[in-house]
């Protein structure tokens, strides 16, 4: 299955804090590769510098709380299932002839 991982900077200290916040985020992700059972398919960055979004494969959930787990004191995360559009368009195109379908 695929999933969207989203992920913002815990901000709310002074900027002395949010910087070391920041510094610290970046010696652990340097340190930091997926576990296994767990394919990166695409990792990006927000281009505001307040998170990023990475999209991830895998057949076992419980890996999906490896990120949490190892950066949650820094970030805030959403983990949401997704679909291929070419997969998701004729399901979404029959939920609507269905409820076309009903009076």
């Amino acid at each position: 299955m695929l999933f969207q991982v989203n992920y913002t900077t815990r901000a709310g200290g002074s900027a002395k804090d949010n910087e070391q916040s920041a510094k610290r985020g970046l010696a652990l992700f340097s340190k930091w590769s997926p576990p296994p059972g767990m394919d990166v398919k695409s990792f990006h960055a927000r281009a505001d510098g307040k998170g990023g979004t990475v999209v991830v494969e895998t057949d076992d959930v419980t890996v999906l709380l490896d990120g949490p787990a190892k950066f949650g004191a820094i970030n805030e995360f959403e983990i949401v299932p997704i679909v291929d559009i070419t997969e998701a368009v004729p399901i979404l195109s029959e939920a609507i002839e269905w409820g076309d379908s009903i009076s």
